[in-house]
């Protein structure tokens, strides 16, 4: 059984994080990744010039987020392309501009949300960002709001706001979550943006930090099982063998945790908070166009069927070869029905007809096109049900050496975001653990 200062399983954004900021610190950290590739689910592929992420991707806050002080930590200096461009409302075949983002309304621009709902909305949003997050959390942003939403229009515009956290569900969505992160990104100047070149120059530069340190990263390794005895991680058993860590870091999804350690050894409320954990799920699809097809830079959104989509090489035209583009789109579903695959099937029908209906010659020029299954988009959805106050977070007091990062764990912030700050916290709290500081 070989001994290990630190083993962290994901080499997700979470595990990469923590690992590289213990790795540059100099602590030793054997860090398992069961594919064949690092990222996780920002893990990036190239294929005939095109630079694909792992489905539709944004990183929040830009320089105010987290992956940015990772990378800055790490000696990169990485290129923000904001997305404050104006995004668009599908109504069938019609794109209607949504209010918002930084290109002003023409006057005689085809309009869908008129000035008194609007003047309605944006009033309500200015008293809910007014309240204390920590009041909110576990209720519902219909639970403000209230009678507001009868209106169909101001519902509709709720639900495009609900988006921003990946929830579209007045009576689902946290509202001291929303107000959280609404407040960050005001504050950033920003909710999200792309990482110029892709989130590649975000993992490439925490592989290298890793493997220049004499930690090592070890692909198509599994983990099956921590052996947990008097409120220690004694062993991880593995495809490559036993291996005893000093601490232990679990970067993997978060609702697969108890599928390694057995509830028995673990506190009861963290098992019944791993057992209620419900991801957001979906498929996502990429197109490699042969030419353009739109020139629009924002997203385009249906909040009742969970269509988002947007042309990322508008934004970056380094992500597809000259004169072509990437065009990058999602279609959330409950969790449940990704074990269906006539419901996947049919998830996949309605967003091609859904493009199709926007962009009538857009099947006629792609060259090629990815199709991903994705049980898990982002780990936990923020809902008033699971707000931080509801998810795991990244101590566990009773097992002394065990600690939990990624996107379904208690830490602020949306998405990706929560993934990268909580590798932060983690790989502070297992330096604090084993005596030592990061800076």
């Amino acid at each position: 059984m070989e001994q290990r200062q630190v083993i962290i399983i994901g080499a997700g954004l979470a595990g990469l994080t923590a690992g590289s900021l213990l790795s540059k610190k100099g602590f030793k950290v054997l860090a398992l990744e069961e594919s064949t590739a690092p990222g996780g689910r920002a893990r990036v592929t190239e294929k005939d010039g095109f630079i694909l992420e792992y489905g539709a991707h944004s990183y929040r806050y830009a320089e105010k987020s987290g992956a940015h002080k990772v990378m800055t930590e790490l000696g990169l200096t990485p290129e923000w392309i904001r997305e404050d461009h104006r995004s668009f409302l599908i109504k069938g075949k019609d794109l209607y501009p949504i209010p918002g983002g930084k290109e002003p309304l023409a006057e005689d621009a085809r309009r869908y949300f008129h000035k008194p709902e609007i003047g309605k909305v944006k009033e309500a949003m200015e008293k809910l960002i007014a309240e204390k997050p920590e009041k909110w959390y576990r209720k519902s942003l219909a639970d403000f709001l209230g009678n507001i939403l009868q209106d169909e229009k101001i519902m509709l515009m709720i639900r495009l706001i609900g988006l921003q956290v990946m929830e579209s569900d007045p009576k689902r969505v946290s509202a001291g979550e929303l107000i959280a992160h609404l407040r960050r990104a005001f504050e950033a100047g920003v909710g999200a943006a792309q990482l110029k070149g892709s989130s590649r120059v975000f993992i490439d530069k925490m592989v290298s930090a890793i493997a220049q340190s004499g930690s090592e990263l070890k692909f198509e390794c599994v983990a099956f099982a921590l052996q947990i005895e008097q409120g220690r991680v004694k062993s991880v058993d593995t495809s490559e063998g036993e291996f005893t860590p000093e601490a232990l870091i679990y970067a993997g999804p978060i609702s697969h945790f108890l599928k390694l350690a057995s509830p028995a050894h673990l506190p009861e409320r963290l098992v019944k908070k791993l057992k209620r954990i419900e991801p957001v799920a979906g498929v996502a699809m990429d197109f490699a166009l042969r030419e353009k097809a739109s020139e629009l830079k924002g997203w385009l959104i249906d909040p009742e069927l969970g269509i988002m989509g947007k042309f990322p090489s508008n934004l970056d035209p380094g992500l597809a070869p000259s004169g072509k583009q990437l065009s990058s789109w999602l279609i959330t579903l409950p969790p449940e029905q990704m074990t269906d695959p006539e419901d996947v099937r049919s998830a996949i029908h309605r967003l091609r007809s859904q493009i199709k209906k926007i962009f009538p010659d857009f099947f006629g020029l792609v060259e090629f096109e990815r199709i991903l299954a994705l049980p898990v988009i982002d780990g936990a959805a923020i809902t008033h049900k699971q707000s931080r106050e509801d998810r795991p977070r990244v101590e566990i007091p009773e097992v002394e050496n065990l600690f939990l990062a990624g996107d379904g764990t208690a830490t602020p912030g949306v998405s990706g975001e929560i993934a990268v700050a909580s590798g932060i916290l983690a790989a502070e709290k297992v330096a604090g653990y084993l005596g030592g500081k990061l800076i």
